[in-house]
């Protein structure tokens, strides 16, 4: 019977409702969103600096699950406006070594915070 562990660490933004930072259930992990937020300030910036503080978030998140980035085979990416695509492309093929991990992409009308400008959530699978 599979178990299912709940990740937390200090080294991402706290959750800010009724749910854990990731899950691990035998040798999958599941995050949670993650904003493009600094943990230490709640800052956020433009799109790339968004997208590297979301990854960030997520590798810290991973990271005390055992895990990296270089185990995630699958992301979702939920942008504020389309037009950011690119440049949040850019940012993002920099966090990860090839093969990239499939991805999806989806705009959204809003995000949680009108300061948000992107969410990112990711499965990694571990040996």
């Amino acid at each position: 019977m599979s178990s299912r562990q709940a990740i937390r660490t200090d080294g991402a933004p706290t959750p800010t409702g009724p749910f854990n930072q990731a899950i691990r259930i035998d040798n999958l992990i599941f995050t949670a969103g993650q904003a493009g937020r600094n943990r230490d300030t709640g800052q956020m910036g433009d799109i790339r600096e968004q997208t590297n503080w979301a990854l960030r978030n997520i590798s810290a998140i991973l990271q005390a699950a055992g895990a990296s980035l270089d185990d995630v085979v699958k992301t979702t990416v939920y942008l504020k406006e389309g037009a950011d695509s690119n440049a949040m492309s850019e940012a993002y093929a920099s966090h990860f070594q090839d093969p990239l991990p499939a991805r999806s992409s989806v705009v959204v009308t809003r995000l949680k915070n009108p300061e948000m400008l992107i969410e990112i959530e990711a499965i990694a699978v571990v040996d």
